[in-house]
């Protein structure tokens, strides 16, 4: 393991600890005229955790742990969510790509283990295969890899979701907004297990102002579902046409059934993907952190023995 591209976080304000429950210290740093946050810990190469929707870093606060000694570890919150700022932007997501390319950039981050999942996954994948040779190694579980090809791809109750949602931006937000339907009831939904109501809380608190909400609007407007938004489309074949030629070492991380990668898209995965290490960690469907993070971060740790990484 290389120690010579770690960061120096001294530099950038400390806000103590995240929370008692995610032991790692808490920083941030002004991007863009913002400040995002991040938790982080350790030396060595970046190991750069991203998130998705409705999620922040404390998603991977029982994943960290077990990583230790591996390399730096960064959690990111996306600009909007978890303790980042919440700028008068369009949150698209040429918004998010920009401002996670700022950060690392920000960062000096060189060498770059990626542990990425839902939009992060986009914006990692992204990443990777634009700056190729700043990434070391891609772990990603419930990504967003091929497009839906269309609603009826979805069962009944998540078509009918999706269908209204984006039906009108007045509809959207009473489902975000007013309902809060992400956080109260999409993600624990997406959970094997029941979260406390202390963890639920720590969801919540990105979220206390219904304001805010309206950005939760944003994801499942930009999801692309046959071939639209387009440029959310290109963006997202551009990167996959590039993954099935990339050796950056690569581990999907499974379980079963699954949401966004249930076992017809793990299986083209393994087909199509080069250098691929997969792991199944057990039952689960989309915040697998939750119900498997000790399982999770032992496959990564071992992925990344394995690998040289």
């Amino acid at each position: 393991m290389s120690t010579n591209n770690e960061v120096d976080l001294s530099q950038y304000a400390s806000g103590g600890q995240v929370r008692g429950d995610f032991p790692f210290a808490s920083h941030y740093v002004d991007v863009k005229g913002s400040k995002m946050h991040f938790a982080a810990s350790g030396e060595g190469d970046p190991i750069l955790f991203l998130h998705g929707q409705p999620t922040w870093s404390y998603l991977w606060r029982n994943i960290m742990p077990e990583l230790e000694g591996k390399g730096q570890l960064i959690a990111l919150d996306l600009i909007g969510y978890g303790k980042s700022d919440k700028p008068d932007i369009g949150y698209e997501m040429t918004d998010h790509i920009d401002y996670v390319e700022a950060f690392i950039e920000k960062l000096g981050l060189k060498n770059i283990t990626l542990v990425i999942h839902d939009w992060g996954s986009y914006f990692g994948f992204h990443y990777a295969m634009n700056h190729p040779e700043n990434v070391k190694g891609i772990a990603f579980m419930e990504a967003l890899l091929q497009p839906i090809p269309s609603y009826d791809a979805f069962d009944p109750d998540t078509r009918d979701f999706f269908m209204n949602l984006r039906s009108s931006q007045e509809t959207a937000e009473e489902m975000m907004v007013n309902q809060h339907m992400f956080v109260e009831g999409v993600l624990p939904a997406m959970i094997q297990r029941d979260l406390t109501e202390d963890e639920q809380n720590a969801y919540r608190e990105p979220w206390v102002n219904k304001e805010d909400r309206k950005i939760l609007c944003k994801f499942p407007q930009n999801l692309v579902i046959s071939g639209e938004p387009k440029g959310n489309y290109d963006r997202q074949i551009a990167y996959l046409d590039k993954l099935q030629k990339s050796d950056i070492p690569k581990l999907m991380i499974e379980v079963s059934p699954g949401v966004v990668i249930p076992e017809e898209v793990a299986n083209w995965v393994k087909e199509s993907l080069p250098n691929l290490t997969t792991v199944h960690v057990g039952d689960g469907l989309h915040f697998i952190q939750e119900d498997h993070p000790q399982a999770i971060g032992k496959a990564v740790a071992d992925w990344m023995d394995a690998n040289n990484i």
